[in-house]
């Protein structure tokens, strides 16, 4: 196609690849459900990730902030503002926030209440493609602190002299 550019994908690293594939699976696995309560014959019933605000929208938004960083570094020139600590050290916390947030969600169970009445829910299959999903964007995060501030641009901090 004349005039159209495309995405090349060559600019990320390994670590740039683990986060993004983590974090697209990770947002299928929202919509996937995480605990549910069968019913019998009668039906059944399910939370999927957007009903936990801490244990999954907050994760979710972490992930957005990692993959929007990957995508406007790598395949823009737009300069990002400076932060307290390297982009690197931020993936690193993040991707360390998910994968314990999720850890935490398989831990705590979930339970329901209506009409005086309290159900434990059961852990579902989505909940257990989230938890891979964000350990995969925890150690995608450690790799990328591994690699420095830009291991592709090479834009990385000078390490402090001594006095």
């Amino acid at each position: 196609m004349k005039g159209a550019e495309f995405v090349d994908l060559n600019k990320l690293t390994t670590a740039d690849r683990v986060i993004l594939v983590a974090g697209i699976v990770f947002l299928v696995a929202m919509f996937l459900p995480w605990y549910g309560l069968d019913f019998g014959g009668f039906g059944s019933a399910s939370n999927s990730g957007w009903d936990y605000f801490l244990t999954g929208i907050l994760p979710l938004l972490l992930v957005i902030v990692m993959v929007g960083q990957i995508a406007i570094t790598r395949f823009s020139t737009t300069e990002l503002p400076a932060l307290p600590l390297p982009w690197a050290q931020v993936h690193l916390i993040a991707g360390a926030a998910v994968a314990v947030l999720l850890i935490l969600r398989v831990i705590i169970t979930s339970e329901e209440s209506g009409g005086g009445i309290t159900v434990e829910l059961d852990r579902e299959w989505g909940l257990w493609v989230a938890l891979v999903a964000a350990i995969g964007v925890g150690v995608g995060g450690f790799l990328k602190s591994q690699e420095g501030e830009d291991a592709v641009s090479g834009t990385g901090t000078a390490p402090p002299t001594p006095f």
